[in-house]
Formats: C-alpha cells, sequence, structure tokens
C-alpha cells in the first residue's frame, strides 16, 4: 500500500488530507478575511519569469 507521507501515520495523512480539501476544491480565495489575499499585479508591473526547480 503506498503512503503519501513518510513523516505522518496513515491516520494522520488522511486527517491533513481532509482539512486540505475544500481549501483544493474550492474555486475561491481560502482566507476568512479579505484583506489578507495578496494583490494582484499592477499593469505596469515587470513580468516575473516562474521558479524553475533545477
Amino acid at each position: 500500500m503506498h503512503r503519501e507521507s513518510d513523516q505522518h501515520g496513515p491516520r494522520t495523512d488522511d486527517e491533513l488530507k481532509a482539512e486540505l480539501e475544500g481549501t483544493l476544491r474550492g474555486n475561491r480565495p481560502s482566507r476568512a478575511e479579505e484583506w489578507r489575499d495578496p494583490e494582484p499585479p499592477a499593469d505596469d508591473d515587470p513580468a516575473v519569469p516562474p521558479f524553475e526547480e533545477r
């Protein structure tokens, strides 16, 4: 049987997965306070290339 993590037991993995399910499936920000959401980039902001892992 494949486990999701080597750091937690199967029960903890299932609990963590259940806690994140709404955040991952939701089609909206997960913050309760709107002011905590990050600001979208402005039109005159320079383009930033995506992070590339090596």
